[in-house]
């Protein structure tokens, strides 16, 4: 009988089920703390199957001491905490999520757009401090009709660009294969260059995973390509873009506007002051109630389907 471990003591019920009907003994951790780099080496050598989350930091040096067969099981879409080791490792089978959390990382950016394009935060402060709409900073802005660029052409975009067209947004994309997308142009899509993107959009949603050919990929010079007045929605991994760099655009524009969805704590120090113009979340899109339940069955039929396969 093959063990599985979970690194969550709250795995969906339905999916602790999935794995006992296909024969797995599961263990859910009983700790509030997740596991250091030292309990998940012990883990990954008594366990058949370890389930992660993205804070489960696989380096190379841990695949050393993995001797048997073994499934690394991620509840997420991306794969970056795990090493590139391990997905070239026979030992190894990587197993993620694609689709659970998509409508809601769809939800979030829409939820940043309008928070700061309808001022949420500073009227909201605004108002508990007894003022009124002649405090805001600036008048508010409508998104209907705005033209959103959209960078990447995965399952998150695509669930973006349904929600755009309630907005009768004008939709733009870049992606590195804009011919695996050409059914997006029946949708009124229109692929452009990412400077072309950068420079054309009202509103930039970034929707694309981290790898080393896009690690800074909004850089410097990329960002002085935007709009004054532009909104900037990253959800990704925060390394994508030139962080220091965008922050410091907002600060030279008061009308740019930033929604950023990564991990905070990482960036205290660019966060240290509250600014109008900028909204932080510490990556929480993908991961509401609702998510996580779709995200646990979702792991552990995959996981299932992939035994089956290979019966």
């Amino acid at each position: 009988m093959l063990k599985a471990y979970s690194v969550f003591e709250d795995l969906d019920t339905k999916a602790c089920e999935i794995l006992k009907d296909a024969g797995i003994q599961l263990k859910l951790s009983s700790g509030i703390e997740r596991p250091n780099k030292e309990k998940l080496q012990e883990l990954l050598k008594d366990y058949d199957i370890l389930i992660i989350g993205v804070k489960e930091k696989l380096t190379e040096d841990m695949l050393c001491k993995i001797t048997t067969k073994k499934i690394i099981a991620t509840l997420s879409i991306g794969s970056d905490h795990i090493d590139k080791s391990f997905f070239e490792s026979e030992l190894i089978t990587v197993i993620n999520c694609n689709t659970s959390n998509v409508i809601s990382v769809a939800e979030h950016i829409f939820a940043l757009i309008l928070g700061l394009n309808k001022k949420i935060i500073e009227a909201n402060n605004i108002a508990i401090n007894g003022g009124n709409k002649t405090n805001l900073s600036s008048r508010s802005n409508d998104i209907s009709n705005s033209t959103i660029g959209i960078i990447g052409a995965g399952k998150i975009s695509r669930a973006v660009i349904k929600i755009a067209k309630v907005f009768n947004m004008k939709i733009l994309c870049n992606t590195l294969n804009p011919k695996k997308h050409q059914d997006l142009l029946k949708q009124g899509v229109e692929f452009l260059s990412l400077e072309e993107l950068l420079r054309s959009s009202d509103i930039i949603t970034v929707n694309i995973p981290l790898n080393q050919e896009n690690r800074n990929l909004i850089s410097k010079d990329k960002i002085r390509l935007m709009k004054k007045s532009a909104t900037f929605i990253n959800t990704s991994r925060a390394e994508i873009v030139d962080m220091e760099e965008l922050i410091k655009y907002a600060d030279e524009n008061e009308r740019f506007k930033v929604g950023l969805d990564i991990d905070a704590e990482n960036y205290k120090e660019l966060f240290n002051i509250k600014r109008n113009n900028i909204i932080v979340t510490p990556h929480i899109a993908g991961v509401t109630k609702e998510a996580i339940e779709r995200m646990d069955v979702e792991l552990t039929n995959n996981i299932k389907e992939y035994l089956n396969s290979k019966e």
